[in-house]
């Protein structure tokens, strides 16, 4: 299955490098500079996925299903 969505500050600009993973920490990858990532997993529903960024406060979203288009707004620290 794969996860795909962009990650993106409170007023809306894109978040590149941004930790992307699932809990447990087994898959991850980080966002391009657009704050899109792309994140392959083998684990089934519901999944927890992780967001970080060095200057965003984390953020957590438990999956049920796959999202048609997941966007993730992340709040400045």
């Amino acid at each position: 299955m794969i996860i795909e969505g962009k990650v993106i500050s409170d007023s809306d600009i894109p978040l590149g490098g941004a930790q992307v993973y699932f809990v447990p920490r087994i898959e991850e990858t980080v966002t391009s500079d657009k704050g899109e990532f792309k994140l392959s997993t083998w684990m089934s529903f519901p999944l927890t996925l992780i967001i970080c960024h060095k200057n965003y406060e984390s953020h957590k979203v438990t999956l049920s299903q796959t999202p048609h288009q997941l966007v993730i707004k992340l709040k400045e620290k």
